[in-house]
């Protein structure tokens, strides 16, 4: 289990109605995701939830050091199914391991 930084408001729109919103911070990607992105989500560490879900957190500096690329290590990465881009597919299988085809490298042999 881990933990994305997030952070949400509330406010009105201009015809007075409340509108939620929500957004999942970002970083720099570490050397797992990388080669599939140019930034990651910020997991944080246990040990960092109080102090990110703190209200009353004025801290800058503690705030950023929470906000780096998680440690890869911790991390591993593996090609799944294109099942995994429908909404309608919520199942084991579009997290299950696959095999890659084969990349043709140019247009015309």
């Amino acid at each position: 289990m881990f933990a994305f930084a997030g952070i949400w408001d509330r406010w009105k729109n201009p015809s007075g109605n409340w509108i939620k919103t929500c957004s999942i911070l970002t970083t720099t990607p570490n050397a797992v995701s990388a080669p599939v992105h140019d930034r990651m989500p910020v997991i944080l560490n246990p040990d960092g939830y109080d102090l990110w879900l703190d209200p009353g957190m004025t801290n800058v500096a503690a705030a950023c050091d929470l906000l780096k690329p998680s440690d890869a290590r911790q991390m591993r990465s593996y090609p799944v199914s294109t099942r995994i881009i429908s909404t309608a597919n919520d199942d084991e299988e579009c997290s299950a391991p696959v095999e890659l085809a084969e990349v043709q490298d140019r247009l015309f042999l």
